[in-house]
């Protein structure tokens, strides 16, 4: 009998990296960075666009570059800073297509909702990829850093 492989898409070895450690539980594997499709939520224009997510340090950083008629897009998204995430489907893109909105404060305070879909082209796979980035970021939200009070705005 062939054995099966199990493929992933996080890293094999616990959580190490500092900022991020003090985050989420050592336990918890960070995903590996993934492309993406933003769907709006910034005052940019150019919307369903091909970027990057990815988690270095204590931030999500999100790139989109600059596309037909849009303009380039470059956070670094502190988990200090992000408020709450949601999955919502959205069938005007597609059928199966389950949309992350996240929402996080800038440093004058100002709270934006960002609409992006982590994507791989297999579907079972995208769904796994989808489930192991919303909770890792569930998990980095919901765990604020020790000695770091969390706005209660």
């Amino acid at each position: 009998m062939p054995r099966l492989r199990h493929m992933s898409y996080t890293s094999q070895c616990p959580l190490t990296l500092q900022g991020a450690s003090a985050m989420v539980p050592h336990t918890m594997a960070i995903p590996r960075p993934c492309p993406l499709y933003y769907y709006g939520g910034l005052p940019v224009k150019g919307t369903r666009r091909k970027g990057r997510l990815r988690i270095e340090g204590s931030a999500l950083f999100f790139r989109v570059p600059k596309g037909k008629g849009g303009e380039a897009i470059d956070l670094a998204i502190p988990f200090s800073a992000m408020e709450k995430i949601v999955l919502t489907r959205d069938n005007y893109y597609g059928s199966d297509t389950c949309l992350f909105n996240l929402t996080f404060r800038d440093e004058q305070g100002k709270s934006f909702t960002i609409r992006f879909a982590p994507t791989i082209i297999i579907p079972r796979r995208r769904i796994a990829l989808q489930q192991q980035w919303f909770a890792f970021l569930s998990q980095a939200i919901s765990s604020p850093a020790k000695g770091a009070p969390r706005s209660q705005k």
